[in-house]
Formats: structure tokens, C-alpha cells, sequence
């Protein structure tokens, strides 16, 4: 929510600097994330009026003005088109810096001489508007700042609000809440009408079909309307808060939105057919285009306004094409309603439309606030377009909403939040946000919340309001009696936990990603049609189909982040995400979920510097990390087989891992096809994936010291020459079987590959580790157990020693 503190000042008396006030809102609740000064950079622009204009000699499309600046006549040459003898303009003289950073300065035109510049309200930051220069009051004087003349200079809030607070979306909402916290008057909106004769009831009529989805819908009318653009006051205001102005009817309806937090819409009274207006579902199928051009399919889902024959709005989202306020446009009918927010926020999603209307219809208007809204409008309406307002208003309300009653316990409330507050001074506190409050008993007060908090419901919720007006700084730190749980902590946090330890010391920066995901991800990865990636949960109500279904891997987050990263420069990256994944069984039972660990390496692991060269992560990076964090949660039965893995692999640089005999996960370099579909400019993307639930049941296990060995070792290289297809693992596993307890470590630590070597073998050299924990190994039973190791590697695999 972006509001005006010039606005807020219209309804409350505001004392304190901007910073004080972004404090104090913070702190009760409506965080201010960012202050923005308006027009603080206009010192330099004056007031001027136009003595004379006249065609410039040398152009067909620029004039040559006289300006009095109140000091001295200048010329300015200038092309708009709304330049007139006696209009006062703003102007910008030699050294002036624009909002945009640009100085004016003397120049040439054509031949001609400019001194300034005359000023569009664009150029100086104040509206989008560029279709002429900014006409100012006739009244202001000569050389005067402009920022002295009109209340240009203000601040402009940008506020975070929660889903539960609607009743703060507008700037009476915000007024409001300062009203309360700083004990001053709230000033409401002026509504007062003059009348005409003619009565609503003989030109009009509203039928509501659907009561559940329109509890309540008013409707006014004001006969020939002037359109026009709005005054500067009312755009100014509106660009501030980012709506852009379309002319002085659309604006109101816009302004009032803004002001009060009611969506409004204006519809062509003369293009609805039978001039009455129908509250309907849409028929399944139903076409409908919107005011953009859109045009949308519909279901029964979707809430229509319609006219006597066809739909003619979206309900509380966008209104049609078909009745739009246009140029010709004279008799106006003005919607104010009330729309079940449920209702609203699955049609708004299904057809992935998100407008201001929808936002706040989405949260919860105030029901008992729309007459109100209605006759604001009506009002400026009046005055901004002249126009003729029809007598009464149509305010069909079949079910009108019984006030909520909440008692209070004052003691318990105290208890609660650790404070000692007196019954008048929790009274006061609950009066000021224009609540009902009454005593039913010595400690008991009955509360009626007003409709615009529909977030108000329990006397927790009346606690908290307490706590907000106390000032939370206010509020002592206490700690509530916790009584210790009997229960261990759950073996899946406590290895989140550890997971998270260990790859952030690996160097891995952790990402948390939706668990709601495209169904299109599938796709993306070159999954096959049976596989288990598609086998997905699907979501009833998505908020878009973007996240319309519950994630089977965490691959897809790790690609994304990864192409986000990529999209700010950013290419060196070691990520991974700890999270659930989601599998669908049958449809009687719940979907599978378990926790799963994906990493991701790419670009450089180590830049260049004056010590070492640049280097570009690898398969073996990759499979390092894995193996590195088997090994801190002490998974020391593991193998990285060469199998058929998943199909976003590149087959020839990947593997499956293997923990305890079962399938864990793989590592490989992501294919080249699943990149480019990422749309990806990258060739070296490495992932390793392991299942969370295997390695928990396989950490099960105890764990038992291991005493520092006692007695020397003796250690052992071995070069082989064996074939290439045969796996440096399988000659380890030989290693350890064929040495027993006497091999403490097999490392390799060579491969060779060319030169003497034939191009169907390779060569590997091992360093086997051999001791005892029972004496000194003798060199002469090293050596025999070291020929039997290498006879059964020949025996089993066909390698030879390598010569040389």
C-alpha cells in the first residue's frame, strides 16, 4: 500500500516527522518498508507568465514565447501545443537540475534563443502526464517556487500490510490507525449530495441471483456527466500512488478506492441493455472480454454483473469492455458491493487476473461501508463532471450482517500479555479504534467490533489490539511456563539440521524454493511418461499454473534459482535446498512425502589469483561434496555405480550412488537439452541428488568410538593397467576383500589414460593403507598379502601390474 502523507493529513492531525511516523507504524503492526520524498527537487522551478507566443521563424512546430519570471522577460522556445498569452507555467531557468538528473541550460533553437524551460508535469516528477505544459492557478505571482504555491512537496509510505488487515488498504485506514496511536481526531471524508428530482427507483433496478457471492450491492446514477481530465490535485495524487489517470469519472472511482478502500465501477449507463443491472454465476463456457481487451473463458466460479441480457463485469476483478466509460459517454451508473471474498479470490486466480478491486475483495470490504463509499463518489462526480445525481440511491442488502459481540476478560487479557492495564484505560484503547464497548460485569467488557476489522473475532484478537496501542516496547519480556517434553526431537529435524552444517561448510548457501511447482517441470527435465516425476498432487485451488501442483523433486527450484541468479550476472554458484517432495499414490490414500537434498555446482571454484590459476567445477566437484557428506554423518558403505540415471543427466557423466546396497541418489552434469530448455547459457551444471529417508535409515545404526591405533602402518602403491569399462571401485572393493582387517584405507590416486597405454585400457594407481590393531605387521606378510591383492585383481578383472 502506497499512501500520501499529504492525504493523511486531510483526516488527522500529523505533527511528527516522517521518520517518526514510519516508526510508529512499524511498531504497531503496518511496517513501513520504504519513505520516498515528492517534489523535494523542484528548488529551482518558478512560477511564470506567458506574455506572448508566436510562431518560431524556422520551424513549423515550435513557438517563441516571452516569459515574465517576476525578475526579468526571457525567451523560451517551447513546442507544446497548450501555450497561450497570460497562462501562468512553471519554468525552469539556466542551472536548474530536473528530476531526472537533467540541468537546463541556454541554447540554441533553430536559430533562436532559449533561456529555460517550460515545464510538463512529467519532466518534474509530478504525473505521467506529457501532452502539454503544466497550467498553473492563474493567482499565483511571478518568481514564485512552485513548491510555495501549491502542496506539491510530500511524502509518500510504502506500507506492508498483512492479509488480516484490509480495513488498512486505503488512506482512511492509515488515518485511522495514527488516530488511535497518537490520541488524535479522525476527520471523515465529506459526503453531503444535492439531489436532483428524478427518482432511482423509475431509471433503474438491481437483481441479485447469487445472495451468497453478493451479500450486499448499492447502486447510484448521475445523468449527464462531463467528461474530461481530472484536476491536477486528483492525478497527482493518484500517480503517487501508482493508478493512472483516465478521466474525471474512471478517477473518482479510482480516488475513492484509494480513499476509503472501497472498489467502485462506473459503468455507461445507455449501453446496458435494459438498464438495469443482474448478480449472477457465469454459465460454464461463458465468454467474456474485460476493459484491457482480454478475453476470458468462464465457469461457474466466476460472479457477473450483468445487464437485462449479457454480462457486462467481472465482480469485484475488472469490468467489460461492452460498458466502459468512454469519450461519448453522459448517464453513469456507479457500483458499490460487497463480494464474498472467497469467491472473488478463486475466479480472480483461476483466470490469473489480479487487480486493486480483486485485492481488497479478496481480504473483505466493509459491508456497512458501501453507502458510504457510493455517496463520496457521487459527490465528486458531481462536482469534477457537473451532471445531474439522481435522487436516493438502490441498496439491495437481503441479509444484513448482526454485529459481533466479543467479551473481554480485563484480568485475563493482563495475565495474558504480562501488563497491569486498568478497565478505562483498555476501554479507551478499544473506543479509539471506533469499537463498541460496554461492561457486562466487574472484569468482563462487551466488545462490537466495527465491520471494517473483520480480523477482530476472539478476545485474543481484542488482546492484541491491547498490545499495539500499549506500545509493543512497552509490554514487559516475560517467559511463559514451559513444561519439558518427554518426547526426543524428530530424527528428520535433527538431520535437516545436520544436512544444513554440513554443505554451508562446504561452502554451499542454502535456498528454500515453493513446494508448489508447473506440471510443465516434468517437461522441462525430459522425464518419460511413466516416470515418478509425474506423478503429481494436484492442487484444487492454485494460486497460479505456475504452482499448480506439489513438487516430486527439488530439481526444478535448484533450476530456477539457478536462471535467476544467471539473469543478474551472477554464474559461480555452490547451492542446495533441503525440503519434502511429494508423490502421488492412489487416490484413496495420502500422496508419499519425505525429505530430499539436491546440490548444485557451476561456474568457477576458485578465481584467479596471484597463488593458483583459475579453475571450473567438475563431475568430480560434485561427486566430492556427495561423498564428503555421506562421510560426515558417517555413511561409510557407500559406491557410485554407473547405471541408467534420471533423464536430466548427461548419461555419460553421472552415476548412481549407492548407500548400504540400496539406491540413494545420483551426481552427474546436467544434460545440455534440460539447459537449453531452462533457457540456460551454460554447459557445466552439476547436481547430486540423495534420498532423505535412506539415509536416515541407514544413520539408525549405533555409532561406536574407534580407538586411535597403537601400531605403525605400512603403506603400499599399486599401478595397474586394466580395462577401461572396469570401475576404480570394483578394484578397491577387491582390495578390501582380499586384504580383510589388514587394509585400514585404499585410496586412488591416479589415472592415466594414452601414450603406451592401449585405447581400450587405462591405468590406476591405489595406495593401500595396511595395520594391525593387534602388533607390528612384518614386511614379509605385507608383502605376500600385497601379491595375493594384486593375483586376485588379475584373477578377477584381467589387470597387470603396470611396467615402468
Amino acid at each position: 500500500m502506497r499512501v500520501s502523507l499529504n492525504w493523511l493529513k486531510e483526516f488527522v492531525d500529523i505533527t511528527m516527522s516522517p521518520d517518526d511516523l514510519a516508526q510508529l507504524l512499524t511498531m504497531s503492526g503496518l511496517e513501513v518498508e520504504q519513505r520516498e520524498p515528492l517534489a523535494h527537487s523542484l528548488p529551482g522551478v518558478l512560477a511564470a507568465r506567458i506574455l506572448s507566443v508566436k510562431p518560431h521563424p524556422h520551424a513549423d512546430h515550435l513557438f517563441i514565447c516571452q516569459v515574465d519570471t517576476g525578475k526579468k522577460e526571457v525567451q523560451v522556445v517551447c513546442s507544446a501545443s497548450n501555450l497561450k498569452e497570460g497562462a501562468m507555467v512553471p519554468i525552469a531557468l539556466p542551472g536548474t537540475v530536473l528530476p531526472g538528473g537533467m540541468k537546463v541550460e541556454q541554447t540554441l533553437i533553430r536559430g533562436e534563443s532559449s533561456v529555460g524551460m517550460l515545464l510538463a508535469e512529467d519532466e518534474m516528477g509530478l504525473t505521467d502526464d506529457h501532452t502539454g505544459i503544466m497550467i498553473l492557478p492563474s493567482e499565483m505571482k511571478q518568481g514564485t517556487l512552485i513548491t510555495k504555491g501549491l502542496p506539491l512537496e510530500d511524502w509518500a509510505f510504502e506500507i506492508a500490510l498483512t492479509p488480516n488487515r484490509p480495513d488498512c488498504a486505503s488512506v482512511m485506514g492509515i488515518a485511522r490507525e495514527i488516530a488511535a496511536l497518537t490520541g488524535q481526531k479522525l476527520r471523515r471524508p465529506e459526503t453531503e449530495l444535492e439531489e436532483g428530482e428524478k427518482a432511482i427507483e423509475d431509471l433503474t433496478s438491481v437483481t441479485i441471483v447469487d445472495p451468497d457471492g453478493c451479500p450486499r450491492y448499492a447502486a447510484g446514477m448521475i445523468l449527464n456527466v462531463s467528461l474530461k481530465p481530472s484536476p491536477f490535485w486528483m492525478r497527482y495524487r493518484l500517480y503517487v500512488s501508482g493508478v493512472r489517470s483516465i478521466n474525471n469519472v474512471v478517477d473518482v472511482t479510482n480516488y475513492v478506492l484509494l480513499e476509503m478502500g472501497q472498489p467502485l465501477h462506473a459503468f455507461d449507463y445507455d449501453r446496458l441493455i435494459e438498464n438495469r443491472i443482474v448478480v449472477r454465476r457465469a454459465q460454464e463456457g461463458e465468454p467474456f472480454t474485460t476493459l484491457d481487451g482480454k478475453t476470458y473463458t468462464l465457469t461457474s466460479e466466476n460472479l457477473m454483473i450483468c445487464d437485462g441480457k449479457r454480462a457486462v463485469a467481472l465482480a469485484g476483478v475488472m469490468g467489460g469492455l461492452n460498458s466502459e466509460i468512454f469519450a461519448g459517454s453522459r448517464n453513469v451508473l456507479i457500483e458499490s458491493a460487497y463480494f464474498d471474498p472467497r469467491t472473488i479470490r478463486r475466479g480472480a486466480k483461476r483466470l490469473g487476473i489480479s487487480t486493486e478491486a480483486s485485492y481488497r475483495f479478496e481480504r473483505g470490504v466493509d459491508i456497512e461501508g458501501i453507502p458510504i463509499a457510493l455517496r463520496r463518489t457521487m459527490m465528486l462526480i458531481s462536482r469534477l463532471a457537473a451532471g445531474e445525481v439522481i435522487l436516493g440511491m438502490i441498496d439491495n442488502y437481503p441479509k444484513p450482517r448482526r454485529p459481533l459481540v466479543i467479551d473481554l476478560n480485563v484480568e485475563k487479557a493482563n495475565r495474558f500479555l504480562g501488563t497491569s492495564l486498568s478497565r478505562q484505560t483498555v476501554t479507551r484503547y478499544l473506543r479509539s479504534l471506533e469499537m463498541e464497548v460496554d461492561a457486562a460485569d466487574d472484569h468482563v467488557l462487551r466488545v462490537r467490533p466495527p465491520t471494517f476489522r473483520i480480523d477482530l473475532t476472539r478476545d485474543w484478537d481484542l488482546m492484541e489490539e491491547l498490545a499495539r496501542l500499549e506500545g509493543y516496547d512497552n509490554v514487559p519480556v516475560t517467559l511463559p511456563p514451559i513444561r519439558p517434553s518427554d518426547e526426543k526431537d524428530d530424527p528428520q529435524f535433527v538431520l535437516g539440521d545436520r544436512t544444513r552444517e554440513i554443505m554451508i561448510g562446504l561452502a554451499f548457501t542454502e535456498i528454500i524454493s515453493y513446494s508448489f511447482i508447473s506440471a510443465d517441470s516434468a517437461d522441462l527435465l525430459g522425464a518419460e511418461e511413466e516416470s515418478g516425476l509425474r506423478s503429481f498432487v494436484n492442487l484444487m485451488n492454485p494460486l497460479t499454473m505456475d504452482q499448480s501442483v506439489m513438487r516430486t523433486s527439488l530439481v526444478p527450484g535448484l533450476m530456477a534459482a539457478l536462471k535467476i541468479n544467471f539473469s543478474y550476472g551472477q554464474k559461480d554458484l555452490r547451492l542446495f535446498e533441503w525440503g519434502k517432495v511429494f508423490i502421488r499414490r492412489s487416490p484413496d490414500e495420502l500422496p508419499t512425502e519425505h525429505y530430499s537434498l539436491c546440490a548444485l555446482i557451476t561456474g568457477l571454484t576458485n578465481p584467479k589469483e596471484w597463488y593458483r590459476e583459475e579453475r571450473t567445477a567438475d563431475f568430480y566437484d560434485m561427486k566430492g561434496a556427495a561423498e564428503t557428506f555421506l562421510g560426515a554423518l558417517g555413511l561409510q558403505d557407500r559406491q557410485f555405480r554407473v547405471e541408467k540415471v534420471s533423464p536430466w543427466y548427461h548419461q555419460g557423466i553421472s552415476c548412481e550412488i549407492y548407500i548400504g546396497g540400496s539406491k540413494g541418489g545420483s551426481v552427474g552434469q546436467v544434460s545440455r537439452d534440460v539447459l537449453r530448455r531452462f533457457d540456460l547459457d551454460t554447459e557445466s551444471v552439476y547436481l547430486f541428488e540423495l534420498d532423505g529417508a535412506l539415509v536416515l535409515e541407514k544413520m539408525r545404526g549405533k555409532k561406536r568410538f574407534k580407538p586411535l591405533a597403537k601400531f605403525p602402518a605400512v603403506l603400499r602403491d599399486i599401478s595397474l593397467v586394466v580395462k577401461r569399462e572396469t570401475e576404480s571401485a570394483t578394484i578397491r572393493e577387491i582390495i578390501k576383500r582380499e586384504g580383510g582387517d589388514l587394509v585400514e584405507s585404499v585410496i586412488l590416486f591416479d589415472l592415466y589414460e594414452g601414450g603406451k597405454i592401449a585405447s581400450s585400457e587405462k591405468a590406476l594407481a591405489f595406495r593401500i593403507c595396511y595395520r594391525s590393531e593387534e602388533a607390528t605387521l612384518d614386511g614379509r606378510e605385507v608383502n605376500r598379502l600385497h601379491e595375493a591383492i594384486i593375483a586376485r585383481i588379475g584373477k578377477e578383472t584381467g589387470g597387470r601390474l603396470r611396467e615402468g
